[in-house]
């Protein structure tokens, strides 16, 4: 088989007899010697030190009775380079036909790590792979570490070797020692935050340490935007008995932070936001902020004030007002808004929002102005799933609302409106991805033109129907202009492919409408385009059409970026 691969410009491999995994670790460790400096003379050093390395890669992986015939010469070709020639005759692998594993000290009692160590990749009747073995001992450290084993050690680690039988044993003896325990916290510098940054210790002392407990604790001291810099670790050195200190370390933010960012769509066209924030207000944790968000079709403002019940980053208040001017297709209203928020995050790791709206909103939506002043409370679920960080390839987020209208507090309008929302995305076969969403919304009214337009329903756009425009669908007046719906239900499915590092080529049928008697047939947009996993989280482009629409044609280009999720 011929493979050619450059340690640099002077040297290239062909190698027969063996191919991919065998080969790929042949070339591996030739292309780990220099070339001489000399070029084509004196080849015998280097010959040698080819023919050695050959020799290694294969009882790398437990071919010890293998052949290796190699050759260097000028390349007849290439002026300046030399062509390496290598001949395997692969001999049968080693069987491991011995597997003494023991695991000592106080995990040995341990059900978890037992377990552990069961499953390691090493069994009996198993081809020797020095890879496997190397990675499964230092996995056995590794666990030993997160689960609070400090003094672990092997007593024994070796492999013995019959060359002439093909066969191999392995033994691995690990004393783990005894099992430490959380001990005190302490902070290394006086901070004001810590007090609460105690309060949000998950553990308590005299628990059994483990390494998970330690970063999601880390994790969580993060995630309340009050630090710049958080660092906790355990302190072996200051053991007492069996339980081991925890040191944590947090520096908080400045007094002020600023965000400023930029992006656009081609839903909303260019944006940019300013955000002005005070993390750390007093020793409650209390924080507030302002924000801006200015494109062409949409102008926010608004103000917020973060008031922590238990722990701030799943139980807390938040109180905020703001303004709203929006001017887009047939809309065109100004809101003001007095919202409270209770925020809490259930055990299923969903996140609970209980709210209390007053929202004075002046509009004109298609022919009809409206003004209304509403006091609305409601309650929200939001629950998001994902694997792969920013560029997913695994995950779902599922979402639910319920938001109330009533004369009886002083209300202008009876309203009940519902909406949700489920996304799924899945990879299969590390390949095939498919992303799917389901959106439905209903709302109970008197009338239609009794309904604020912000709570109207309406379709099309990158993120519902696309080879419409953005919110181009939905009932219409007399004059043909966009009303709104009472009722919404839009489907997508999408399906992608990868096609270059980091690009993916894909095809989509989204489907739905916005709608007051459910008279309207389904509008539905289809097309192509890729999507390119960035450094900041994936960027699509497509290309949509209307699918069998008489009052519609014509492609339409859609730009999305951000999450999947």
């Amino acid at each position: 088989m011929l493979f050619s691969a450059f340690a640099n410009a002077k040297v290239s491999f062909e190698v027969t007899g063996v191919k991919s995994e065998v080969e790929d670790n042949i070339l591996a460790y030739l292309e780990s010697i220099a070339a001489p400096k000399s070029g084509a003379k004196n080849l015998g050093p280097y010959q040698d030190s080819l023919t050695e390395e050959a020799y290694k890669s294969l009882k790398a992986l437990g071919y010890y009775n293998s052949t290796v015939s190699l050759d260097v010469s000028e390349n007849p070709d290439k002026k300046k380079q030399l062509k390496v020639k290598v001949k395997v005759v692969l001999g049968p692998p080693v069987k491991v036909t011995e597997l003494d594993l023991k695991l000592l000290g106080e995990a040995r009692h341990d059900e978890t790590f037992l377990e552990f160590v069961n499953k390691l990749p090493l069994k009996e009747g198993m081809n020797l792979n020095h890879g496997t073995y190397s990675s499964a001992k230092s996995s056995v450290v590794s666990q030993a570490l997160q689960r609070g084993y400090f003094n672990g050690k092997y007593q024994t680690a070796k492999v013995e070797v019959k060359a002439k039988q093909n066969t191999a044993k392995i033994t691995l003896h690990f004393d783990s020692g005894i099992r430490y325990r959380f001990g005190q916290v302490e902070f290394v510098l006086d901070s004001p935050a810590e007090a609460l940054s105690r309060e949000m210790v998950p553990f308590e002392q005299g628990d059994y340490y483990h390494g998970n407990i330690i970063s999601q604790y880390s994790l969580d001291l993060s995630d309340t935007n009050y630090f710049d810099s958080v660092l906790v670790r355990p302190n072996i050195e200051k053991a007492v008995g069996n339980q081991v200190p925890i040191e944590v370390s947090i520096d908080l933010k400045p007094k002020n932070t600023y965000e400023v960012g930029a992006g656009v769509t081609t839903d909303a066209g260019p944006r940019v936001k300013f955000k002005w924030t005070r993390p750390w207000v007093n020793q409650h944790g209390h924080s507030l902020g302002t924000e801006l968000e200015l494109s062409e079709p949409k102008q926010i403002i608004s103000a917020f004030y973060k008031v922590p019940v238990d722990d701030p980053n799943d139980s807390y208040f938040n109180f905020q007002t703001g303004y709203q001017r929006l001017d887009e297709n047939d809309t065109d209203s100004k809101k003001y808004t007095l919202t409270v928020r209770r925020f809490w995050r259930t055990p299923g790791n969903w996140e609970r929002t209980a709210f209390l709206k007053y929202d004075i909103e002046d509009s004109i939506q298609g022919s009809q102005a409206l003004k209304t002043n509403l006091i609305i409370p409601g309650i929200s679920y939001v629950r998001t799933r994902v694997r792969g960080g920013i560029n997913a390839y695994w995950g779902d987020k599922q979402l639910m609302s319920v938001e109330l209208s009533n004369k009886i507090w002083t209300s202008d309008e009876d309203i009940i409106r519902l909406h949700g929302q489920t996304k799924w995305l899945r990879t299969f076969n590390q390949t095939h991805r498919l992303l799917t969403r389901l959106e439905l919304g209903f709302i109970q009214a008197d009338s239609i033109y009794n309904v604020p337009s912000s709570m109207r329903f309406f379709a099309g756009g990158d993120q519902s129907i696309r080879g419409y425009d953005y919110k181009s669908i939905a009932p219409k007046d007399e004059a043909g202009k966009l009303i709104g719906g009472r009722y919404l239900g839009v489907g997508s499915v999408e399906y992608s492919y990868p096609i270059l590092e980091k690009w993916r080529g894909a095809a989509f049928v989204d489907f739905g409408n916005a709608t007051n008697d459910f008279d309207e047939e389904l509008k539905v947009g289809a097309g192509i385009g890729v999507a390119w996993s960035s450094p900041v989280g994936p960027l699509k482009m497509f290309l949509g059409v209307p699918v069998n629409d008489d009052e519609e044609d014509g492609v339409k280009f859609h730009f999305l970026m951000g999450p999947e999720l």
